[in-house]
């Protein structure tokens, strides 16, 4: 008897462990609730030859598509967060009192890992460059970042989410050299501590509807756009938000929570083909509105999305990552610009700046020339054939906290001098890139000089000739 009773166990147990494979021809897992993409099935064959990861990547589909996979992981989190205390999935921080945070926030929330005076810097220059481009385009340029939850709220953060590091951000880095650099800045981090009431939601990383509002009042005020304050526009609070953490962990249990609606007739129409507001690209019209708004936003934008469509009478709401800007601006010509960036991700200023043609310098002096370890580059852009990308990193002997880089190209016997961008990625904060149109490129071939202003002194640190790729 008691072998029967060990093989129905074994059997169970095989059973069980062979029912999300087996079940993938019935029932596989085709959609998720988590913030990405589900891994596609991988190919045989990559270029004519067999592919060697196949058996990794096939692993990684198993993985998102196995059956019954929102049933799996919602046992799993039951099970971790009621009798652990903690989350199942390491994108989510199980909080105090039902509260749940973004991971990818816990170093923002920790001060650990923050940018370097240097990294701050090209953040900010970055920035300056976008602004005074758009200035110079005719069109008003506001900044705004969406605090982090946990920046607000973070007395709900679990014990064992760490000990902090430092009271500095990265917002706080960046902060001060805003004014300095006259770029107009809705402080939203001030006027959030300032409100009595939670505006974020206990199981999403967003804030809440009457967040949206406040967020949307601030940044209109800032740029002086006469708009609907919502003062007298009913609300209605109804316990059906599902947020997107809360959905992430508990796909088949999660339970809903308050939030507001307003009662109001939008006036705003779609003009693109529209989904949701999570779509990348979304272009909207109202012939009550006044002016025209291009805003790069990331999903703190889906909730600001109808407020700020219901103001202009033309807007453009890109998710695109870095920014199209020369396009979009060449296109569209708005007359304002915002740019919106969660906390978490104002790193991407530094590590991936707008995609635009360097600002036009002229330079009065003549520089000294060196022999540097600085490195030089260029290719294609990745993102927009359109324009060549110029760059390296430098050598960092020439290189201070707030060291300045031109690019002077000579092309068939024509001579330019631009400002480019000082950029950082994983291993430096030294690097540096130039987006040049080809529209600008009448000959075969480029000189390119690399010149470092620092304290006033430029020189010469890299010179390099090549021909000019060929766009095909």
């Amino acid at each position: 008897m008691k072998k029967i009773g060990s093989s129905v166990f074994v059997a169970a147990c095989m059973a069980l462990c062979l029912l999300p494979f087996a079940g993938m021809a019935v029932a596989p897992t085709n959609t998720t609730t988590e913030n990405r993409r589900l891994v596609s099935f991988p190919e045989m064959k990559k270029e004519g030859r067999w592919n060697q990861e196949w058996l990794g990547e096939a692993g990684a589909y198993f993985e998102d598509h196995f059956a019954f996979r929102p049933y799996f992981v919602t046992a799993d989190s039951e099970i971790m967060g009621r009798v652990f205390g903690v989350s199942a999935m390491d994108t989510v921080i199980d909080g105090k009192d039902g509260w749940l945070y973004y991971s990818s926030t816990r170093d923002d929330y920790l001060g650990a890992d923050t940018l370097s005076e240097r990294g701050a810097y090209n953040a900010l220059h970055n920035l300056s460059l976008l602004k005074r481009y758009v200035e110079g385009n005719g069109a008003k340029f506001l900044f705004t970042a969406a605090p982090n939850k946990n920046s607000l709220y973070g007395e709900h953060m679990p014990y064992y989410a760490g000990k902090k590091v430092s009271d500095i951000k990265n917002i706080e880095l960046i902060e001060p050299g805003l004014k300095k650099e006259k770029i107009l800045y809705a402080d939203l981090f001030t006027v959030f501590k300032d409100q009595k009431e939670t505006l974020y939601l206990k199981r999403d990383s967003h804030w809440n509807q009457k967040g949206a509002v406040l967020a949307y009042h601030t940044m209109l005020d800032a740029l002086g756009k006469e708009h609907d304050t919502y003062e007298t526009v009913p609300a209605v609070r109804t316990k059906t938000e599902y947020g997107d953490l809360n959905r992430m962990v508990y796909p088949k249990s999660a339970v809903p929570e308050w939030n507001l609606t307003y009662e109001k007739e939008y006036t705003y129409q779609y003009v693109s083909d529209f989904e949701s507001v999570e779509d990348a690209w979304v272009e909207t019209g109202n012939e009550k509105g006044q002016g025209s708004l291009l805003m790069f936003r990331d999903s703190f934008g889906n909730t600001l999305l109808p407020l700020m469509a219901d103001v202009y009478k033309k807007a453009y709401f890109s998710k695109s990552v870095p920014y199209p800007v020369e396009e979009y601006m060449t296109e569209y010509h708005p007359d304002t610009v915002i740019a919106e960036k969660v906390e978490r991700n104002l790193d991407e200023f530094a590590k991936e700046p707008p995609v635009m043609t360097g600002l036009p310098v002229k330079l009065e002096e003549q520089p000294e020339v060196k022999e540097t370890k600085t490195t030089f580059s260029a290719g294609e852009s990745e993102y927009d054939m359109s324009y060549l990308k110029l760059g390296g990193v430098l050598d960092p002997e020439y290189v201070k906290k707030d060291t300045n880089v031109f690019m002077s190209v000579a092309c068939a016997g024509q001579e330019q001098s631009y400002e480019a961008f000082t950029v950082s990625d994983e291993t430096t904060d030294n690097g540096y890139l130039l987006y040049l149109s080809r529209e600008l490129i009448s000959g075969d071939s480029l000189e390119v000089s690399v010149i470092t202003e620092t304290e006033g002194n430029l020189t010469v640190v890299k010179q390099e000739s090549f021909p000019v790729p060929s766009g095909e």
